[in-house]
Order: structure tokens, then C-alpha cells, then sequence
């Protein structure tokens, strides 16, 4: 990948959103400039004097009309094209039901690991970033089952 200057460049977030070993994802519908049909994680642009936090509970409220709480930032990666970098935060359901509240989404899904990976048009950052949060949560869950029950 190009070596890219950061202080170029536009910054965005990618919302990483989990509930009952799901990941929410919607498909970018053909107001989405280049990408149209592309099933992609909850993003957008950081706008001007706001945090990363702000960006992602505005988007994600704006997108699919949920209301979060950023947990930890997981990567930070630069777009192909070289404009953005991309910062993904998992996020926490604070309230709501996800539903298309934007003229950017076409559809949306809950899905499994197993699900995502045979999902159709994707970026494969999205999904390697993704299924590495994902798998490290059930590992993690497993975990804390195993502390549960006494076995070490």
C-alpha cells in the first residue's frame, strides 16, 4: 500500500456494531458515491471540530436510526483510493431498532460471522476487521464461560 500523509488526508468511522453475536451491516445504495450495493459497515465522515466518538453516534443515528456508545477503537486503516482514513470502533445498542433513515442506505442485515463472509458485493478490509473483533469476542466469551464454570 502507497505511503499516504496523514495530514492530507479525511478521516472517518466505521461502526462496528454487535448485538447477540451479530454484526449489523447495510448496503450503500446508489446515492453513495462509487459504491452502490455495497454492503459495508455503519460509516462516514468526521465532520469539523467533532471527536470520532461524535462522528460515529451521529452516523449510526443517522444511517439506521440507533442510538450507541463507541467502545474502543480496533483499527485504523487508509482507504484504497488514498482520502480517507478509516478509523473502526466497536459500538455498543444504548436504544432503538435499526431501520434505513437515510437516503445512503438501501437495506440492512444482522449478520453472523458465517454470513458475512459469504456476503456480496463487500470490501475485504470491512470484513478481515470485522471477523477479527467478532472472533475475539467469542473467545473472549468463551473465556468468561469457562471462569463461570470453574474451569481453567
Amino acid at each position: 500500500m502507497p505511503e499516504v500523509s496523514n495530514a492530507r488526508m479525511l478521516h472517518a468511522v466505521v461502526a462496528i456494531v454487535q448485538r447477540d453475536k451479530r454484526v449489523l451491516f447495510v448496503q450503500r445504495s446508489s446515492v453513495s458515491r462509487g459504491f452502490a450495493g455495497y454492503w459495508t459497515p455503519v460509516s462516514g465522515r468526521v465532520e469539523a471540530a467533532e471527536s470520532e466518538r461524535q462522528a460515529l453516534r451521529r452516523e449510526v443515528r443517522e444511517e439506521v436510526a440507533l442510538e450507541i456508545e463507541p467502545g474502543e477503537k480496533v483499527a485504523t486503516i487508509p482507504t484504497r483510493d488514498g482520502r480517507y482514513l478509516l478509523h473502526f470502533w466497536t459500538c455498543a445498542v444504548v436504544a432503538g431498532e435499526p431501520r434505513v433513515s437515510s437516503e445512503e442506505v438501501a437495506d440492512l442485515r444482522w449478520l453472523t460471522l458465517a454470513e458475512l463472509a459469504r456476503l456480496q458485493p463487500v470490501f475485504e478490509e470491512d470484513v478481515r476487521i470485522v471477523s477479527a473483533v467478532m472472533s475475539d469476542a467469542d473467545v473472549a466469551d468463551a473465556l468468561a464461560d469457562d471462569a463461570d464454570r470453574g474451569v481453567s
